[in-house]
């Protein structure tokens, strides 16, 4: 992830916002994963210690290159970027597995659908990190466009933190409605943020965000569609195999 150097002073919020999110991931997964020794639930399997790793690896890079960029370091951001795109790679790869496994797994999730018909949320989760973290590569020297890019990444797989953190509050009945509202709010922060600094809202925000905010009354639609039915069978076949 590079962008050019500058010596001006850089706005925070790439900053803040990275924060926050990191943080909000870990609040979300701090019962089942961070703080998992602490509780009664049983052991994590190698591969979704593998898939917590990695994630855990992500945000500690996701965080850091913002960072860098608002101490005006892009020389290290730069360098550093190269690490991000390998552990990127490594997020889409475990997280598909570790989602194909977790297709197998008989349980009843409050969206009403399947394990099967469930992957969709994680297939177009996981595609739409990819396509943001790529187009963020694609324009590393648009700094503008490239830090929007790698944010809506980071917000695009934000539906396993906000699911746990419904369950940690009590809400994980309402799970349908409120899980979109969390990624919405934070759009709605970049928005607001593009609207104060520059009077308008950069095109990334604009069309990506409402991308992310749009798409997901469709996924839940097409995960009870017969042509995603034999996609999610052949992921739990996938999952099955490992």
């Amino acid at each position: 992830m590079s962008v050019i150097a500058s010596s001006v002073t850089r706005p925070r919020f790439f900053a803040i916002i990275a924060l926050a999110l990191a943080v909000f991931t870990v609040i979300g997964f701090s019962r089942t994963y961070y703080f998992r020794f602490l509780t009664d639930l049983p052991p994590l399997t190698l591969l979704v210690h593998l898939h917590g790793l990695v994630f855990t690896a992500w945000l500690a890079v996701f965080v850091a290159q913002t960072r860098l960029v608002a101490a005006n370091r892009v020389d290290l951001h730069v360098k550093l970027g190269i690490a991000a795109v390998v552990i990127a790679l490594l997020v889409l790869i475990v997280g598909f597995l570790t989602m194909a496994v977790k297709a197998n797994e008989p349980r009843i999730h409050p969206s009403g659908l399947t394990p099967t018909q469930f992957t969709v949320v994680g297939v177009t989760s996981l595609g739409m990190f990819a396509a943001f973290v790529a187009l963020g590569i694609a324009l590393r020297r648009k700094a503008a466009a490239h830090k929007r890019f790698m944010v809506l990444a980071m917000i695009a797989v934000l539906t396993p933190p906000s699911s746990r953190v419904l369950t940690l509050l009590g809400l994980r009945e309402h799970w349908v409605y409120l899980v979109p509202i969390i990624p919405a709010l934070f759009i709605g922060w970049c928005v607001i943020h593009d609207l104060r600094r520059h009077g308008k809202v950069h095109p990334v925000f604009a069309i990506g965000g409402l991308a992310i905010v749009a798409l997901w009354p469709f996924r839940l639609m097409a995960g009870r569609s017969e042509w995603y039915q034999p996609i999610g069978e052949w992921i739990a076949r996938v999952g099955a195999g490992i």
